[in-house]
């Protein structure tokens, strides 16, 4: 069994550890769609070629993320997330040295494999470590930095675009991850390792067919339409995995996922809303750079500085909102992030460039108050459920 920090100093470090690793993650999957002009120029290539830069990091996140969790329930957290930095760093090092593209991509995917592993361990040790009271504060606390990653992404991107190389795109990871192996090391229990079980390999080959063939057709199906014969190919090979995937594990003895869970509508329906709240908040935020370039024509500076106004708003709410929601409950807090992000939407329906500053900062107000009410809490309810559900399967 692991055991739960009491120190509260060492709770708090062990959340600062937690809160840069998925902030790194954020950061690094957005900076570069702000430098890859530069990349392109710098090795001579078109912008379709030098946009796979972004897709295998992308690949190896979705790829990877539950394959590796599930690896580290096994009592590998520490361990794991430790390599994951160390991995990420020297990738980063190995991007931000890259002398042409080739060299880039594989170090791309060593990158996007170091964040699978912290992404994956990050939650894992909120819920093996910190006590259940924390939890809503703790995950507020996790989608407060993805959030502040992904939209600092940008503007940390334009200045480096505006008065640097690209290469310090990355570089810049390399002080930060080597400080928090540092701190990780000593604010993170050790190991105990588990009782062994059978690991489903071929359940966790289906799942990375699965999670990498549509991130690619996601990512692609904008550049080449839908009738492609490649995203026809590949939305293929995703269902196939995914038909191949849910038989395997309803066979399996010791499945990677134990699908019975989505039986329960509760669990369904608060997975269905997490996942709905995640597309459209990301979806709001990659498209606003663009919004904001081509349309309202801000430089990309500027442009990264307003994007900072709903994961700083974030940050400001986020996490006093969770440990309110650990004290009243989760569902109030659904509930205005729902309300608060048909604002959102109802706004980017009508926008136009035009319009002036105010409609953008009651968008980008909104997106705030969105992430900061109802990410964490709802992250929360599916840990609940999730370790009632496990309850339930240990007492039969």
């Amino acid at each position: 069994m692991f055991s739960i920090t009491s120190n509260h100093l060492h709770q708090k470090l062990l959340l600062a550890v937690i809160a840069i690793g998925m902030f790194l993650d954020g950061l690094d999957g957005s900076i570069v769609t702000i430098i890859l002009p530069q990349i392109s120029e710098s090795f001579g290539t078109d912008t379709g070629t030098v946009s796979w830069v972004i897709i295998t990091y992308l690949l190896m996140m979705a790829g990877l993320i539950l394959i590796i969790g599930k690896t580290a329930e096994r009592g590998h957290i520490k361990r794991i997330f430790l390599l994951g930095l160390c991995v990420f760093a020297f990738g980063s090092a190995s991007c931000g040295f890259s002398i042409n593209l080739e060299l880039l991509l594989v170090s791309r995917i060593i990158q996007g494999i170091g964040a699978a592993m912290i992404a994956a361990t990050a939650t894992l040790l909120c819920v093996t470590y910190l006590p259940k009271d924390m939890l809503g504060m703790a995950f507020g606390t996790i989608s407060m930095s993805v959030s502040i990653g992904v939209a600092a992404g940008p503007a940390i991107g334009g200045f480096i675009a505006q008065y640097l190389s690209w290469h310090w795109a990355f570089l810049i990871n390399v002080p930060i991850s080597i400080g928090i192996v540092i701190l990780a090391v000593y604010v993170i229990p050790p190991d105990i390792k588990r009782d062994n079980q059978s690991f489903d390999i071929l359940g966790a080959a289906l799942l990375f067919g699965i999670m990498a063939s549509g991130v690619y057709v996601l990512e692609r199906v904008p550049h080449l339409g839908i009738l492609d014969p490649q995203i026809i190919i590949w939305t293929a090979i995703c269902i196939i995995n995914l038909i191949l995937f849910i038989l395997r594990e309803q066979t399996c003895q010791i499945p990677l996922i134990h699908l019975r869970i989505f039986k329960t509508r509760a669990f369904t329906a608060t997975f269905i809303a997490f996942l709905l709240f995640g597309c459209v908040y990301m979806g709001v935020l990659y498209l606003l750079p663009f919004f904001l370039q081509a349309g309202m024509k801000y430089d990309p500076v500027i442009s990264g500085l307003y994007l900072l106004i709903p994961p700083v708003l974030t940050a400001v709410i986020g996490i006093p909102m969770g440990t309110w929601s650990d004290r009243i409950g989760r569902r109030p807090f659904a509930i205005a992030g729902s309300l608060f992000i048909i604002i959102v939407t109802g706004i980017l329906m009508v926008i136009q460039p035009g319009a002036g500053i105010i409609p953008l900062l009651a968008v980008l107000l909104c997106m705030g108050f969105f992430w900061g009410c109802a990410g964490g809490p709802v992250a929360s309810r599916m840990v609940e459920m999730l370790r009632k559900e496990k309850k339930e399967q240990d007492h039969h």
